[in-house]
């Protein structure tokens, strides 16, 4: 029982005497002041109203007080092992069976937590399912350590692939690849397979599995989908389809720069020049450059919001393959099949090839551009181009 339990009796006590009133002045004038309690060695009184006291075990109050020096041990000890990092988070380590074990948060409180958290796992740990622990795996070892988009995207993977409710302990690796099986031989086979291997290998680190089951799974061949530039036929049947909102003006961005789906958000307005557009790509060496644009683009990039430059990549995404199908185009058109149709296009207007490497954002030399980007036609002219987008494209 500790401090607060015993204002609240006090105060129920304090309330009870209010209530009886003369009652209880009655009964101060007839009885005898209360003789002390043959228990009093092992009780103690710790709240008195008038006549009325309350007693309580002696022990009560010291294992109390004991609890809270044993919360306070524990914390100054976790503390010991927390520093905050170059990066502004909070890293705090335990050694656990010999292993050093390493927990990270964006406050010192959050660090602790997840350290005392992983201090009393093994308790329960066999009785806990693949799911339930893939998810602490998560919060545990990558929320504070990976972006908040990644962290969100391990866990929708998890809730959606990883259900299994096998206890961790008794996992097969006939289990895991049943499931890896069940997906299309995808990008999402790999980033499946890729989590069962992090989470089997921390689950066997900290010695929660006996053997890493995940090292024997094969996920397979995976088949790359399919990228290729818009035809000309495709890409005026989608340019029919855009109606100025601010859905369509990204599309007109991502055609008119060849910007890879993340690096619109790198867009500066105060970087704008007359006629060049800085993109400050982070993918390779050669990601931040300068792109030609129209003054046209140029004047809408201007007057955008903070909006325009960053949203849902994937619903984006998802109404662009919409709108695709509805302009007759059938088969996966992504944010990527924009920048091939921009890479085809400059080759179409005869933009040098070191030029069109450096608008890709493609290293000096390299055969990307042309061996993966370009989708060669002979019946096109740099006139179809401009058919097809006037003022949006400027003169290369």
């Amino acid at each position: 029982m500790n401090s607060k339990d015993l204002q609240i009796f006090h105060d129920a006590l304090l309330s009870l005497s209010m209530l009886l009133g003369k009652e209880e002045e009655r009964h101060k004038q007839q009885c005898e002041p209360a003789i002390e309690p043959a228990f009093q060695s092992d009780m103690v009184c710790v709240a008195t109203h008038g006549a009325l006291k309350f007693y309580v075990n002696r022990g009560s109050i010291e294992k109390s007080q004991s609890d809270a020096s044993d919360v306070n041990t524990e914390k100054e000890q976790l503390m010991k092992y927390c520093t905050k990092r170059a990066d502004g988070r909070w890293q705090a380590s335990k050694t656990i069976d010999g292993k050093r074990v390493f927990v990270y948060g964006k406050t010192q409180a959050e660090a602790i937590e997840k350290l005392r958290k992983l201090s009393g796992r093994k308790q329960n740990v066999k009785q806990e399912s693949f799911h339930k622990f893939a998810l602490w795996w998560a919060e545990t070892f990558k929320k504070g350590r990976v972006t908040e988009k990644t962290y969100t995207g391990y866990v929708a993977v998890i809730n959606s692939h990883l259900k299994i409710t096998t206890p961790i302990n008794k996992v097969t690796s006939f289990q895991l690849q049943e499931t890896l099986n069940k997906l299309a031989t995808s990008r999402m086979r790999v980033e499946v397979f890729q989590l069962m291997r992090q989470i089997c290998k921390k689950a066997y680190e900290l010695e929660y599995i006996k053997k890493d089951v995940s090292q024997f799974l094969d996920k397979g061949k995976v088949e790359k989908p399919e990228r290729r530039a818009l035809t000309l036929d495709e890409q005026q049947r989608l340019m029919s389809q855009l109606t100025g909102d601010m859905f369509s003006r990204r599309v007109m961005f991502y055609l008119c720069t060849g910007a890879r789906p993340s690096e619109i958000a790198t867009v500066r307005k105060d970087e704008l020049r007359p006629g060049w557009l800085k993109i400050n790509g982070t993918k390779t060496k050669g990601a931040v450059r300068w792109v030609k644009i129209s003054e046209r683009l140029s004047e809408m990039l201007k007057g955008e919001s903070p909006e325009f430059f960053k949203f849902d990549a994937k619903k984006f995404r998802m109404r662009l393959q919409r709108v695709c199908l509805k302009a007759g185009i059938t088969y996966d058109v992504d944010t990527y099949t924009l920048r091939h149709t921009f890479a085809t296009n400059l080759y179409i207007l005869r933009v040098p090839e070191k030029d069109r490497q450096t608008y890709m954002g493609h290293a000096p030399g390299s055969t990307m551009t042309n061996g993966v980007y370009t989708t060669f036609s002979p019946d096109t002219s740099p006139q179809n181009i401009y058919d097809i987008y006037g003022d949006w494209y400027p003169e290369f």
